[in-house]
């Protein structure tokens, strides 16, 4: 069965009181992967009942729609879709417009800008660190070891683990105990878990530089211990860098023709198994299943008594995010007034210095339920004080293609919710 006939089925499904099953012939439809995103179209839907988000979700089954953001507002369709996606959205009463037509345009426009950021810094001999681009894998791995000479005192960094490829997993510890976590509390921050989400990335990278290059500034966050690993997903984030800018997942070879699994579903607090690989929130065949979240959870579990902050950073949609998400109504985390008033503080730190007005909330009541997730896992099984999704903010015309000009900006907002939540946390 094709995705187009697959589709077609689906518009006739309406929310109100409908069977809604999807087919076991989803397994089947074609898997090649699609580097070219010409005339994928961006829809913008306005979703204003737990009914219509409930029922838009089952899309998100579906190859070649691909789900932007948490909430599902934000859902790019491949062209073979379009005209079934819009005869679903129209028959259920949703209101939407299409924000974006053509999604390669804006992916040509980001690589273009880059290869030409590379040509000028290469012409004119430039070596200092910057964050006037989107760093490449390789090029967080040399800049992590470089602190680490430099700054023997202060940084240690240590392979954690192995992706599926090979990749090296790194964590950076920045402690005034010669770079060796444990005497105090510990911050603890993963980011790039999800391979597409570029600015978060940068955003820790930021936090880092700070931290380390002009720690004689940061006395106030240098009383605590941090833990940090910038990229969670190194296969993923070095294929969204050459070939697939949408990619998401890490490159586990799910079954012989799906490739990846979504490594912030693959947490063991309330996991639960999906069935098709091919999703991009794709569970995995069991909690705990991928090398990434296997090396994640063996330092979390390390330092598990001394954790006190835990931030999962991704990006897109400016919202500070606790647990538990695993279920709607949801299970309020133990210390949630804290969890609430912390988030305000941050929210507050990011506005005074002129970013956008954050929302704070539960993971399930602003967005929906998600399993196996990586701030549920932390504050659930990990037991730190404080848990937390950050989704930051977007940019360009995709959300994730925040435009380079804009990285120090996103990246010096967010410090102010890390340093916020690390002096109160």
């Amino acid at each position: 069965m094709s995705a187009v006939m697959l589709a077609y089925g689906l518009i006739k499904m309406k929310y109100c009181g409908a069977a809604f099953v999807l087919l076991a012939a989803l397994a089947t439809l074609s898997l090649a992967e699609q580097v070219s995103y010409r005339n994928y179209k961006v829809y913008d839907i306005q979703v204003d009942s737990i009914e219509k988000h409930t029922v838009l979700k089952r899309w998100e089954e579906v190859k070649g729609v691909d789900f932007w953001d948490r909430a599902g507002k934000r859902v790019m369709i491949a062209p073979m879709l379009q005209d079934a996606f819009e005869r679903f959205l129209t028959m259920n009463g949703f209101t939407f417009v299409r924000s974006i037509e053509d999604v390669e345009a804006t992916i040509e426009a980001e690589r273009q800008y880059d290869q030409e950021y590379r040509r000028r810094k290469a012409a004119s001999g430039r070596a200092t660190v910057d964050f006037e681009h989107f760093w490449t894998i390789d090029e967080v791995e040399t800049y992590l070891e470089d602190l680490a000479y430099e700054y023997p005192s202060l940084v240690r960094v240590e392979t954690i683990g192995t992706s599926h490829l090979g990749r090296r997993i790194k964590s950076i510890t920045i402690s005034t105990n010669n770079g060796v976590a444990g005497t105090k509390p510990i911050v603890f921050i993963d980011g790039g878990i999800h391979a597409r989400e570029w600015a978060g990335v940068m955003s820790v990278v930021y936090l880092i530089h700070e931290l380390v290059e002009h720690s004689n500034d940061y006395a106030d966050l240098l009383a605590k211990d941090w833990v940090i690993v910038p990229v969670a997903n190194p296969d993923g984030y070095e294929f969204s860098h050459t070939s697939n800018r949408m990619w998401r997942k890490n490159r586990f070879p799910a079954t012989v023709l799906c490739t990846g699994i979504d490594l912030n579903r693959n947490w063991d607090y309330m996991w639960v198994f999906s069935s098709n690989a091919c999703s991009d929130s794709y569970a995995g065949t069991s909690a705990f299943s991928e090398l990434e979240t296997q090396a994640l959870n063996r330092v979390m579990l390390r330092y598990q008594s001394d954790i006190v902050l835990y931030l999962a950073v991704h990006t897109y949609g400016d919202m500070i995010l606790y647990p538990y998400g695993h279920s709607w109504p949801f299970v309020p985390v133990t210390n949630q007034a804290a969890h609430i008033a912390l988030g305000e503080q941050a929210r507050a730190a990011v506005t005074a210095v002129g970013g956008p007005d954050y929302i704070v909330g539960n993971s399930a009541e602003i967005l929906y339920t998600a399993n196996g997730c990586s701030d549920d896992y932390a504050a659930g099984v990990i037991g730190a004080r404080y848990a937390y999704t950050l989704e930051l903010t977007g940019g360009g015309s995709t959300g994730f293609d925040l435009p380079a000009s804009e990285i120090q900006n996103v990246a010096t907002q967010t410090f102010e919710i890390f340093r916020t939540m690390a002096n109160n946390a």
